[in-house]
């Protein structure tokens, strides 16, 4: 397995891109005006795109947006850190290890650190999720 790191904080490496706050600062956020672009993981699949909403400069925690495509599959992986996420819009399957759990707008799903799972996205509709993560994003791929 590699250990491949997801930079969410794409956007703010343009020069006039503004200072992202941090989880715990006051933040609202409307998926309307998300700044998406392409997830850049090396081993993921091209599809999903991300908008980074708050990352913490110590931590690297962070919140974000991600859309993944209707029929689209993020093959299974597992992160370093817990990832909290509920689903917007959309619906889809997420496998936890073995065990399959439907989606559908308003699910919350808690992945435990380390935990292998695996989202299928269902055909006809984008699927749209907001995540938070407690440490930095990492995909580690399970071959």
């Amino acid at each position: 397995m590699r250990r491949i790191a997801l930079l969410l904080v794409a956007a703010a490496a343009v020069a006039d891109a503004p200072k992202l706050p941090a989880p715990n600062d006051m933040i609202a956020a409307n998926p309307t005006d998300a700044k998406f672009n392409p997830a850049k993981v090396e081993g993921m699949p091209p599809g999903p795109m991300g908008a980074p909403i708050a990352v913490d400069p110590n931590t690297k925690a962070s919140i974000a947006y991600a859309k993944i495509p209707g029929g689209y599959t993020l093959p299974m992986h597992w992160h370093s850190h817990e990832e909290a996420s509920v689903f917007i819009s959309g619906a889809g399957t997420l496998t936890m290890d073995g065990k399959p759990y439907d989606l559908v707008p308003g699910s919350l799903v808690v992945i435990p650190p380390k935990t292998h799972h695996m989202l299928k996205c269902a055909a006809g509709s984008d699927c749209l999720i907001l995540t938070r993560r407690a440490g930095p994003t990492d995909y580690n791929w399970v071959k």
